[in-house]
C-alpha cells in the first residue's frame, strides 16, 4: 500500500432503520410510523435491530472478558492483515488485524411471535454481486454471524440457495442488497442469532495519487475501481456507507417454512426498504 494510503482515510458508516408490521384479519394490515425514532410499529410487532462491536481497550485491543458494546459509526477501513477465517476470539470474532465489527442481531420488543428479515446493502462499486456472486472478487468482504462457533449462514438464517438479492440506488449510489429470513419464530423477548458479524477490505485495496490530476484513485485486484465518484466527499475521501435493515410480520397465519410468502403478502412482492427502483431480485 502507498503511503498516500495510509494519510487517507476512508470511513465506514452504517446506516440502519428497523420496519414491523402486524395483521389482522387475512388481508387487512395497518401501519403507524414515527419518523422521529426512525422506527415502524404496528399492533402487537415491534423489533429493535442491535448493532455491536467488541470492547477495546486503551491500547485499541479488544478486552480480555471480550464484553460486546455498542456499535459506534464512522469505523477507518484498512485492507485487512491476516485471514478472517483465522484464529477467532471468544466470541468467534477474527482476530486479524484491521477487521471491523459489525455484529447485527434482531430482538423482538413486541408481545406476538415475529417472522424477521435482515437487509444489508453493499456499495455495487465493492462487491462482485450479480451474475457471478464471487466472493474472490469483492472488495469489501463481510462475514456472516456464528452460534456457538457454527457459521449461521443458511443455518439459523435463510440467505437462500443462489442468494436472496436485489440491486437498488440509495442517495445515488449503487448498491447490491443481500436479505435473509430468520428461520425461527422470533418470541417475545426473544433475540436472533447473529445475521452478520462484521467487515474487511481485500488486501489487494489500494490508493493511488493520480500525478497529472492531483487526486486520489482507488484500485482492488490491479484494476481501477468504477463507480467510486458517488461516495466521495467534499474532501476527496472515500466515504462507505452500507445501509442495514429489519422487516417483521407477525407469525400467526403464516408459515414458517415460507417467510418470502408473508413477507410478500405483508409488504408486496420485491419489496425494498429503501424505496426506488429494484433490479435482478431473486428470493
Amino acid at each position: 500500500m502507498s503511503k498516500k494510503t495510509k494519510q487517507k482515510i476512508v470511513t465506514f458508516s452504517l446506516i440502519i432503520a428497523v420496519l414491523a408490521l402486524s395483521a389482522v384479519g387475512t388481508l387487512a394490515y395497518f401501519k403507524d410510523t414515527d419518523s422521529a425514532k426512525n422506527t415502524f410499529t404496528v399492533g402487537n410487532v415491534k423489533i429493535e435491530l442491535i448493532e455491536q462491536q467488541r470492547e477495546l481497550d486503551e491500547y485499541g485491543k479488544a478486552t480480555i472478558d471480550g464484553a460486546l458494546v455498542d456499535f459506534t459509526q464512522d469505523k477507518v477501513l484498512m485492507p485487512i492483515v491476516g485471514s478472517a477465517q483465522g484464529d477467532k476470539d471468544k466470541n468467534g470474532l477474527p482476530k486479524a488485524a484491521n477487521y471491523v465489527d459489525k455484529i447485527a442481531t434482531v430482538k423482538n420488543t413486541g408481545k406476538s411471535n415475529a417472522l424477521v428479515r435482515f437487509y444489508f446493502a453493499i456499495p455495487s462499486a465493492l462487491d462482485d454481486g450479480f451474475e457471478t456472486f464471487n466472493a474472490g472478487k469483492n472488495v469489501l468482504h463481510f462475514n456472516f454471524g456464528n452460534k456457538d462457533g457454527v457459521s449461521t449462514y443458511n443455518n439459523t438464517w435463510d440467505w437462500g440457495a443462489n442468494w436472496k438479492y436485489f440491486e437498488t440506488t440509495i442517495d445515488g449510489v449503487a448498491y447490491n442488497v443481500y436479505f435473509a429470513n430468520y428461520k425461527e419464530v422470533l418470541a417475545p423477548n426473544a433475540t436472533t442469532t447473529q445475521a452478520i458479524q462484521g467487515v474487511y477490505l481485500d488486501k489487494s485495496f489500494d490508493v493511488q495519487t493520480n500525478a497529472q490530476t492531483n487526486k486520489d484513485e482507488y484500485f482492488a485486484f490491479g484494476a481501477k475501481l468504477d463507480g467510486i465518484e458517488p461516495m466521495l466527499d467534499t474532501n476527496g475521501n472515500l466515504v462507505v456507507n452500507c445501509p442495514v435493515y429489519a422487516i417483521a410480520v407477525q407469525a400467526d397465519g403464516f408459515d414458517v417454512n415460507d417467510a418470502d410468502a408473508a413477507f410478500d403478502a405483508a409488504y408486496g412482492a420485491q419489496f425494498n426498504p429503501w424505496g426506488g427502483t429494484v433490479t435482478n431480485y431473486r428470493q
